[in-house]
């Protein structure tokens, strides 16, 4: 449906999942779900905070149900454009409001330990983990990105390795975008780590391979072996594997999540001073507030202020 596609799949998802339930609850009070009448809306929106419910389940029903109506060729008035649903979404999210609870970034000493423990032996598995974190961390990859990333969108070269991100959450008509990462012939070397990974998983000549790099494994018995097998890595099975290395280097897993690869590049790029510009592209970031909210300030560096302020 042309329609669906001005949105996101995953948008759209939600906003249908949204207006199904509207629609069970207009069912139950006999009143007409589209066009709705803003009053009818208001109603819905109290009776979800009655029954418990958070304000981003509230706030999705309110963008689905104006995006069903835009999408409504014999709609005269959008009740979610009024003032009145508009005050009301405004006073829900002020009850409702809970601190947003960020996971930290992943440090560049973290990271070298779990690359000194995992990396010493050539496992596919071990070197399957150490790659996808370091290229996570250097390319500040969402973990989105990085799953869908295709043996051929890869262009190696002695010094750096060029991958072709085909989608991202913020390239919404889908034109793709270059993430350059450079070697550091260091044991955290994201490209010799990538060179590794490719060898043990027999995808070195396989430039116009278009399986997806990361993906499950099984154990070949007869060759007392582990080869990769189609499909992708789940963001669950990601997320496991990740913590399950960090607890076994004495870090602390519950303060970190797949998120916190990115946000880890992103702050240890602010640190040193990475020119904006080549900081959003490199990030893909649209907006000055979308990088802001991925950089962390150390205790040093918020001091910092106060202390050059002549006092």
């Amino acid at each position: 449906m042309i329609l669906d596609a001005s949105r996101a799949p995953s948008t759209t998802k939600k906003y249908n999942a949204a207006f199904a339930a509207w629609q069970q609850w207009c069912k139950v009070e006999k009143i007409n779900p589209l066009p709705a009448n803003a009053n009818d809306v208001c109603r819905y929106f109290i009776h979800l905070f009655n029954i418990g419910a958070p304000f981003s389940r509230i706030e999705s029903v309110f963008y689905g149900l104006k995006w069903r109506h835009d999408c409504f060729a014999d709609c005269k008035e959008n009740p979610c454009d009024s003032k009145f649903l508009h005050n009301v979404l405004q006073g829900l999210k002020r009850r409702l409001a809970k601190p947003v609870e960020k996971k930290e970034p992943i440090t560049p000493e973290i990271l070298k330990a779990v690359i000194d423990k995992y990396a010493v032996l050539n496992s596919l598995l071990d070197i399957r983990l150490c790659t996808m974190l370091l290229i996570s961390y250097a390319g500040f990859l969402r973990h989105s990105e990085l799953i869908n990333i295709r043996r051929c969108d890869l262009q190696l070269h002695s010094s750096y390795v060029n991958i072709f991100i085909v989608k991202s959450k913020t390239d919404i008509f889908r034109q793709g975008a270059w993430v350059i990462i450079s070697a550091t012939n260091t044991s955290t070397c994201p490209v010799r780590m990538l060179n590794r990974y490719l060898i043990l998983a027999d995808l070195v000549d396989e430039d116009s391979d278009e399986s997806f790099l990361f993906r499950p494994a099984n154990y070949i018995r007869t060759e007392n072996k582990y080869k990769l097998r189609s499909g992708q890595l789940s963001y669950s099975r990601c997320l496991d594997i990740f913590k399950s290395a960090l607890s076994s280097v004495g870090v602390n897993p519950k303060r970190f999540g797949l998120h916190s690869l990115r946000a880890g590049g992103a702050t240890a790029a602010a640190r040193i001073g990475v020119p904006d510009r080549l900081f959003k592209k490199h990030g893909r970031w649209r907006s000055e507030t979308a990088k802001d909210g991925y950089v962390h300030e150390s205790l040093e560096d918020r001091l910092s202020v106060s202390k050059m302020l002549g006092l």
